[in-house]
């Protein structure tokens, strides 16, 4: 969860999160291996590390020290205060790299990607999530300090030295509610659009993210959606 996020009142109760946490999952058993040596980059508050850690031992690293001292310790190997453009590990150092809705925060994603590229091993995973179509950056990723949104061909750009493995658009069910949200709050001041909904929303909302999941892990790849999601190998 990012730290404004956290700043916000949000918990890990909201629908979106719950389903990010499946969706994680779904997208990690794709490695195939066990104790495996996972760097999380850009981890904020700690909330996905209930699933990451699930595949070996998780080091974590975030810009922000107040995020990450809001992790138990029982919740990673090690932690460190740094920026993903200048990461202190060695060449070939981890198994999975793991980037949830980070790449979009960093000014010059372009090197925070071959930094991430240098320190994964060679048959390792990159496994990412990312705010999808630039034409709906509005006052929520402002808010969130975003420096852009993804399309297929941005991210391919981005990722042009790794090997392809898998991608697809998530959130797909929304869409159309929260484009036209961003669209009408485009102009307005930086704001999160996170509210709270009645329990039979949530549970709705929950459930058919959790169909989108389940396409995603049998391979399909939805034709759009509020995130793009996916992994790509070393």
């Amino acid at each position: 969860m990012d730290y404004r996020d956290y700043i916000d009142g949000q918990t890990g109760d909201f629908f979106w999160f719950k389903s990010k946490k499946e969706l994680i999952h779904i997208l990690l058993k794709k490695s195939k291996g066990k104790k495996l040596k996972i760097l999380n980059i850009g981890a904020g508050t700690g909330a996905d590390l209930e699933i990451i850690n699930k595949f070996g031992e998780t080091y974590i690293i975030d810009i922000n020290k107040k995020a990450l001292d809001l992790i138990p310790p029982n919740f990673y190997f090690e932690k460190k205060v740094c920026d993903a453009t200048a990461l202190p590990y060695g060449n070939d150092y981890f198994d999975i790299i793991c980037s949830f809705d980070v790449f979009e925060h960093i000014k010059d994603d372009k090197k925070a990607v071959l930094e991430a590229y240098r320190v994964l091993k060679k048959g390792g995973f990159l496994f990412f999530t990312v705010p999808a179509f630039n034409f709906l950056f509005s006052s929520h990723d402002k808010a969130l300090h975003h420096y852009r949104r993804y399309n297929p061909k941005s991210l391919y750009n981005l990722l042009n030295k790794f090997e392809y493995g898998y991608f697809s658009y998530w959130n797909s069910i929304l869409f159309i509610p929260i484009a036209l949200l961003r669209i009408l709050k485009k102009r307005s001041g930086s704001k999160t659009d996170y509210f709270r909904l009645p329990s039979i929303l949530e549970k709705i909302f929950l459930n058919l993210l959790s169909i989108e999941n389940r396409l995603i892990k049998k391979g399909y790849r939805l034709p759009f959606g509020l995130s793009l999601v996916g992994f790509f190998r070393k």
